[in-house]
């Protein structure tokens, strides 16, 4: 049976690194092995040595990547990926926001997203007017532009700009789509609120390759990982991976880790990322004289992260439900990816109970969770990890288990493979049949069946 087309709209593709980009990659791998002809479309390269990356980077690829959508010009964008749809056919279109549902009204193909829910609370359509969009796609427009936003480390202030308009497009655009999947039950809230109807708003939640992650170093070879990567041994070892912005409570994290000194003299905390708010954090550090426990690494390619997971003792994540003060604009974690990488590291995970990350983390089973910003809390769930060996190994081990089973990128595929099938009516035949006999009464449809 020929599999159906489908045209890949991912805006956030590799070598950018991110949990977006590693989910659009898995994909487009995953669909493309499977049979099924895929094409991506994705933002066009800004600077020279971008542009010899990305060349480099798609000579290896199976599939076609096409590199021609603009970071600012929303309604040009729409006329491009529509001219070619209309060269390329393809039987069903993905997006990786819900900001393309308008394709839907010029294509009679189904059009169909995953929504991380910070394209439905902060909609980045950074111009969503129709005049001049074309003339703001220029190359020479988006590089200066975006040239000036890094000088000023991208100020928050820029998200009001036209917020009105960008948030009524998404709306609009999120209701046309056939089908969502959202990435915790958080997004699913928030696509409800906007006004999808529940039938068309499913759960897919995870991502992580398992094997890849899965750690087999004795005790030896973790204390040598650590001093390759310039991190002390002997210690007990927190750690935490994220963006240095305000949702992700580093000074949270700081001000517990100050307590937690006093009762684990041999704490050590790292801390990976980088982002607006590094300087900030590193001052906090220097403020509470914990500098010499305390290791900023910067930025880590996602190629290079599983041995830090490794050398760890502990993953942390402390995110909040942000408020901007200037915009009103809310920020969450609507997820946590670092969290599934950290279950198939198999170290034991302790978590906020915040935004979509009580999706991911079951208090008591694969980890433990505090109340968002409180320190006191915080602190008592890593004293508990550390005291005590029976539910520190239970907890990993169910980690374990759930990033095979339920996180794993195979799992999350065969969701998406099952949705592709349900929206356009295909039956699915991925699963083994028990032999039955020959019966004349007639099957239902694939969609009666599911109850799209």
């Amino acid at each position: 049976m020929r599999r159906p087309s489908i045209l890949l709209i991912l805006t956030e593709f590799p070598p950018r690194i991110g949990g977006m980009q590693a989910h659009a990659m898995s994909l487009a791998r995953h669909l493309y092995k499977r049979g099924y002809p895929v094409e991506v479309l994705t933002y066009r390269p800004n600077r020279h040595e971008e542009k010899y990356a990305v060349q480099t980077h798609d000579f290896r690829l199976p599939f076609p990547v096409h590199r021609i959508l603009s970071r600012l010009g929303y309604w040009h964008n729409i006329e491009l990926i529509v001219n070619f749809a209309r060269q390329f056919r393809p039987d069903l279109i993905y997006c990786s926001t819900v900001f393309y549902g308008f394709l839907s009204e010029h294509l009679d193909v189904p059009v169909i997203c995953r929504s991380v829910g910070n394209d439905v609370m902060r909609p980045w359509i950074v111009y969503p007017f129709r005049f001049a969009s074309r003339l703001v796609s220029s190359p020479f427009f988006e590089r200066s532009l975006y040239d000036l936003f890094k000088r000023f480390n991208y100020p928050e202030w820029i998200e009001i700009l036209f917020h009105k308009v960008r948030y009524q497009l998404m709306v609009r655009s999120a209701r046309l789509m056939s089908y969502v999947m959202a990435n915790s039950k958080y997004t699913a809230e928030l696509l409800a609120e906007i006004g999808l109807p529940a039938q068309r708003i499913g759960m897919v939640v995870g991502g992580v390759d398992a094997r890849l992650f899965a750690c087999r170093a004795s005790v030896r070879d973790r204390q040598r990982l650590r001093t390759n990567l310039g991190l002390p041994p002997g210690r007990f070892l927190i750690m935490t991976a994220c963006r240095l912005v305000a949702k992700k409570g580093i000074d949270t994290l700081v001000n517990a880790f100050l307590e937690l000194r006093d009762r684990m003299p041999d704490a050590h905390l790292v801390i990976i990322g980088e982002g607006r708010h590094e300087k900030r954090y590193r001052r906090l550090v220097k403020r509470l004289n914990l500098n010499e426990y305390v290791t900023f690494t910067g930025r880590v390619p996602h190629s290079d992260i599983q041995p830090y997971y490794w050398a760890t003792d502990l993953f942390v994540l402390a995110s909040r439900v942000q408020v901007n003060p200037v915009t009103g604009l809310r920020d969450a974690e609507t997820m946590g990816r670092v969290l599934c990488e950290a279950n198939a590291a198999g170290i034991p995970v302790v978590a906020a109970s915040s935004g979509g990350i009580p999706s991911v983390v079951a208090h008591k089973r694969n980890g433990l969770l505090f109340e968002a910003d409180n320190v006191p809390d915080l602190v008592r769930q890593v004293v508990k990890i550390r005291t005590d060996e029976v539910l520190r190994k239970r907890l990993v081990k169910t980690g374990l288990k759930w990033s095979r089973e339920r996180f794993d990128w195979s799992v999350i595929m065969a969701e998406h493979e099952k949705i592709i099938d349900r929206v356009l009516g295909i039956k699915s035949k991925r699963s083994p049949r028990k032999k039955k006999k020959k019966s004349k009464k007639r099957r239902k449809p694939a969609l009666a069946r599911s109850g799209f």
